[in-house]
């Protein structure tokens, strides 16, 4: 049996820990017809296991003083929580149960799936993750990275209690599995007791990251998700990127906060501190295990809604043909390096940072050398990096408001735009 693949940063402060088992999964490995497979599966995980019914395991962790949390991200799964030093033993146990003997019974399910199914309904009356949700399905369409982490009302209708079975059993071996601890625990000690409490674990085999490169979009196209009587619209535009593992990857962050990132960033200058036309507006850079996403935001009243997307677009046209002055690349370091401490300065934290390494496929010592390798990341580099991988050309948007036929006009008017759509504000 392979030893557990474990990252422990040990704290003596207290005696206390945080232990939590990543899988190596998401979304994007839910089939096409079941979209929020993945989530469910693992809100379902400790819903019951076949020793105990839900509100029996849930008092044992409660009786404990712990908590058991999953959580459903784009790159993996997880389940843990806090736990005093001298419960771990208790608590592992628990885990261990609810990982090997998961019961995922049809009622417990059904609940779940009406969770989520909820939860989609209530993002429905919110415009910013209403734009969210529709984003992400339209920049990506058919590809795995379009799955939604809570699926849509069709495909959670179609997951059966089999298909959750079946699924955890894909997702929840030692293959799959990163340990990530922290506290007040011996390395040894800890192994021990993991080995013995996820023993019934099957080995079974890793999820293979090998996902097609999404479609590139051939002009610009923008979605308008239609909301009657808003006085405000949520703009998100964007493209396709770099995974997480790509050598221009640190580059390109530096870039991007110094384009966006922060409140001197040139994008906020330039939408709020100069026309004042949305409270804020930003970018962002997100690097996934198989892909990334950049994308662009801003919220200004609907006056302004058509002004304000053509002036991201020249934005970004301009940042990707220059990229950033001396001046703001400079600048973008030293925010980067002096808030990197605050990043780091606790074990819980440090052992995030380097799980979350692992699990993208990145080195061991990615975040022990990150401030050597920001200050080495010179200007040229990131221009390059910029101007290699920045396609003002490609940008997809959907914008939340209330459309009429002027605002659509205006908005097909503008320079590379090839398609608008209009879609009502309904959650798929």
């Amino acid at each position: 049996m392979s030893p557990i693949d474990l990252v422990l940063v040990p704290d003596r402060a207290f005696p206390c820990a945080h232990v939590n088992l990543f899988f190596t999964a998401g979304p994007p490995f839910d089939p096409p017809d079941r979209q929020g497979l993945t989530s469910l599966t693992n809100r379902a995980l400790i819903r019951g296991t076949r020793r105990r019914g839900r509100v029996a395991l849930e008092e044992a962790v409660e009786i404990l003083g712990a908590e058991m949390i999953t959580a459903t991200r784009s790159h993996a799964v997880s389940l843990g929580g806090p736990i005093l030093t001298r419960h771990l033993d208790a608590y592992l146990d628990l885990l261990g149960e609810a990982l090997v003997q998961p019961a995922f019974a049809e009622d417990e399910v059904a609940k779940v799936k009406r969770e989520m199914r909820a939860e989609l309904e209530a993002a429905g009356d919110e415009d910013g993750a209403l734009a969210r949700i529709w984003f992400g399905r339209v920049l990506f369409g058919d590809h795995p990275f379009g799955h939604g982490g809570s699926g849509t009302r069709a495909s959670l209708a179609r997951i059966s209690s089999a298909d959750v079975r079946a699924h955890a059993e894909r997702v929840y071996c030692r293959r799959n599995l990163v340990v990530g601890a922290s506290g007040d625990l011996e390395p040894d000690a800890l192994r021990l007791s993991l080995d013995r409490a996820l023993g019934g674990m099957p080995e079974g085999a890793p999820l293979i990251w090998d996902f097609a490169e999404p479609a590139r979009a051939a002009r610009r196209r923008v979605v308008l998700i239609d909301r009657p009587e808003r006085g405000q619209a949520r703009i998100l535009t964007g493209h396709p990127c770099v995974a997480a593992d790509h050598p221009d990857a640190l580059a390109l962050h530096v870039a991007i906060s110094g384009f966006g990132g922060n409140f001197t960033s040139r994008l906020m200058q330039a939408v709020r501190v100069e026309r004042g036309w949305s409270y804020g507006a930003s970018a962002r850079l997100s690097l996934e295990r198989a892909g990334g996403t950049l994308m662009m935001t801003a919220a200004p009243g609907r006056a302004h809604a058509v002004d304000t997307l053509a002036l991201l677009f020249d934005e970004f046209e301009r940042f990707a043909a220059e990229g950033l002055s001396d001046d703001e690349t400079d600048f973008a370091r030293r925010h980067l390096a002096q808030s990197f401490p605050f990043s780091v300065e606790t074990a819980s934290l440090q052992v995030a940072h380097r799980v979350r390494a692992r699990l993208l496929g990145r080195p061991d010592d990615y975040i022990d050398t990150w401030l050597d390798r920001l200050k080495a990341t010179g200007t040229a580099h990131i221009r390059r990096a910029v101007q290699a991988e920045m396609r003002p050309a490609e940008l997809v948007t959907v914008m939340v408001c209330s459309v009429d036929a002027a605002l659509e006009k205006a908005i097909g008017a503008l320079p590379g735009v090839g398609e608008v759509e209009v879609w009502p504000a309904e959650v798929p």
